[in-house]
């Protein structure tokens, strides 16, 4: 057995682990890497191995610098299975496609600039028909149900509880006699959140094991989450004594759709149950579909919530609007508070929440009348 590691090593993103076995090799994730444009574009369009040699690839779960070039995998040439979670696989459907778009419109924005310079013209790292091919190659599997991946490599997925579908890798590699047991923990996440079960502690067999882990939060101890509603009352209620408008970054995956969550629970309790919210993300809404159809990821407590005669819905109350075009959004400036936007991105560098942040501050009420909460990642 071989390991390379080639990419997300001392480095965030762009997760990309080589695995050889029985003179085949799989590919666990096959992330974006996200960083300065020319070394990002560098980075990502050229693969440090032959994308055809490649015989299946393993991934952990959809956020993008886990899975978002894979449509630039298949675009240079792989044509094996993509294992993954059914979740997963629900994700990647609207996530891959949404990353073509972007693809797509960034080297639209940078040939405007290299037409105006005489520059050389870019192409996009990959189109909407590499991520329309790509999806034709997922394959959905159970949680804890072992599978075949190449000649002696099964599988097995546990829940990782980082986000919808998100899973462990548990690999059992028989060569020349020998099993080594290689668990992979993609990204983890940590107990009690929102909506998710906690993650499933895996062990592998074997005569030897080996661990893979992420290690960005390693030396970190979380805040406890098991007051996030309470915690998030206090902030809400003292913005509404002032008529204010309320802005929440949030990621698409995972984020707005905890706090959603954690919303609904309020309305039901009739602590905000007059408080209009708007979900201004057309990938958030979206996701948040994929999040319906997808309960046995839920824990005990979502799914009481889900199956509630009075509130089945732990994505929706009354006062909850999805909004879906530009237009809706813009008729927000306008709208007097209180009320609360979520919006992406979480970490406030693009889209909609930066328009929202520049033009939701009126005169009438001044700066100080609104309240901005910041996500961070786990």
């Amino acid at each position: 057995m071989q390991i390379q590691f080639q990419g997300a090593a001392r480095t965030v993103t762009g997760s990309m682990h080589m695995v050889t076995v029985n003179g085949e090799t799989i590919l666990l994730d096959c992330g974006i890497f996200h960083g300065r444009r020319d070394e990002a574009r560098r980075r990502n369009s050229e693969f440090p191995f032959d994308p055809a040699s490649i015989n299946a690839v393993v991934l952990s779960h959809a956020h993008i610098d886990h899975s978002g070039n894979l449509p630039g995998l298949v675009k240079q040439g792989f044509r094996g299975t993509i294992y993954c979670t059914r979740a997963t696989k629900s994700l990647c459907e609207v996530m891959l496609k949404d990353s073509a778009f972007i693809q797509e419109r960034d080297a639209e924005f940078i040939n405007k600039k290299h037409k105006r310079k005489n520059l050389p013209l870019v192409t996009p790292l990959y189109v909407g028909k590499d991520a329309q091919e790509t999806l034709g190659l997922l394959r959905g599997i159970d949680y804890s149900t072992p599978f075949d991946v190449t000649e002696g490599v099964v599988c097995r997925f546990e829940d990782a509880g980082h986000i919808l579908g998100s899973a462990s890798i548990a690999l059992i590699l028989k060569e020349n006699g020998h099993t080594v047991g290689l668990s992979f923990t993609g990204d983890l996440g940590r107990p009690h959140l929102p909506i998710l079960r906690d993650p499933v502690f895996i062990d592998s067999a074997g005569e030897s094991r080996y661990l893979v882990s992420e290690s960005t939060y390693g030396g970190r101890y979380h805040q406890a989450v098991e007051d996030i509603g309470e915690q998030l009352l206090g902030p809400i209620r003292r913005v509404c004594d002032r008529g204010g408008k309320i802005v929440i970054p949030a990621f698409s995956v995972g984020r707005t759709q905890e706090i959603v969550y954690v919303l609904h629970q309020l309305s039901v309790e009739g602590k905000i149950e007059d408080l209009p919210v708007f979900v201004d993300s057309p990938l958030s809404v979206n996701v948040t579909d994929v999040f319906r159809k997808h309960p046995e990821c839920f824990d005990e407590e979502a799914r009481r919530v889900l199956t509630s005669t009075d509130h089945n819905d732990p994505f929706g109350f009354d006062r909850l609007t999805y909004i879906h075009d530009v237009e809706q959004s813009k008729q927000l400036n306008d709208r007097r508070g209180p009320f609360i936007i979520i919006a992406a991105s979480g970490m406030c560098e693009a889209g909609r929440v930066v328009y929202h942040l520049a033009n939701h501050r009126s005169k009438e009420y001044g700066t100080d009348r609104r309240l901005s909460v910041g996500t961070h990642s786990r």
